[in-house]
């Protein structure tokens, strides 16, 4: 005689490996169609939806330096300061390079065309983890130097030299700057002070001949370019050379 329990038996022996099946017949979440999402978002600058779609893309794949940047500017957009914190948190959480996640931002804010979502960014960062100053100090230095702001290149300058004083290339970067602000006498002087801890600095060297050549002052721009010429010789040197001995 089949009993009640007889049936109940049957079913569970015949509901268990369908419901097993099931479940492992769930499509997976597709990590692609989540990225080309998110692009299609930022395209048409649906900033939170893009947002929403980052945040799978996180979870699903913890070191990929883009999604991190690309999360970070667009928070940025949608001024959420704490938010791009967060961001960058867990990026270096999950052992991230920085200057990876860094240069992602200045990338994607670029495209943007909204350059100071770096910059704010990057100010954002010295202000939170004042530890982490030196590099990000070297970051606005190298967006100053090619935003070619003069007040940026000078003040950045300044910070890096106050810490390694013999550094030439910082030097060079702050005589660049002071020239952009018109200060050229303390540009000369910068200068001149590289060239004093590195006698065959090409850009010092350079530099100083030609501003002295146009400044018609030929026999100081003289010794410089003659230098510069003898330890690469170009023609360019050789008829800024020339120049000189026609004035």
């Amino acid at each position: 005689m089949i009993t009640l329990r007889h049936i109940l038996r049957a079913i569970g022996l015949t509901l268990l490996p369908v419901a097993l099946n099931a479940t492992a017949a769930q499509p997976q979440r597709d990590y692609a169609t989540v990225s080309a999402k998110a692009e299609r978002f930022f395209k048409y600058q649906e900033w939170a939806n893009a947002a929403a779609m980052y945040e799978i893309m996180m979870e699903d794949s913890a070191h990929v330096a883009g999604t991190y940047s690309s999360a970070i500017a667009v928070a940025g957009m949608r001024q959420l300061p704490d938010y791009q914190m967060s961001v960058f948190e867990r990026s270096q959480k999950n052992l991230v390079p920085m200057t990876k996640v860094l240069d992602g931002v200045r990338e994607v804010s670029f495209s943007l065309g909204k350059a100071s979502l770096y910059e704010n960014f990057l100010q954002l960062l010295l202000k939170r983890h004042p530890w982490l100053g030196r590099s990000i100090d070297k970051q606005l230095l190298d967006y100053y130097i090619f935003r070619r702001n003069g007040k940026g290149i000078v003040d950045m300058s300044r910070i890096m030299l106050s810490t390694a004083p013999g550094n030439t290339s910082y030097l060079n970067s702050l005589a660049d700057g002071l020239i952009l602000q018109g200060k050229y006498d303390e540009a000369v002087n910068a200068y001149r002070q590289t060239l004093a801890m590195d006698p065959n600095n090409m850009t010092a060297l350079l530099a100083l001949g030609n501003y002295l050549l146009i400044s018609e002052q030929p026999d100081e721009a003289l010794p410089y370019l003659r230098r510069a010429n003898a330890i690469a010789p170009s023609p360019y040197i050789a008829e800024l050379i020339i120049q000189c001995d026609r004035q």
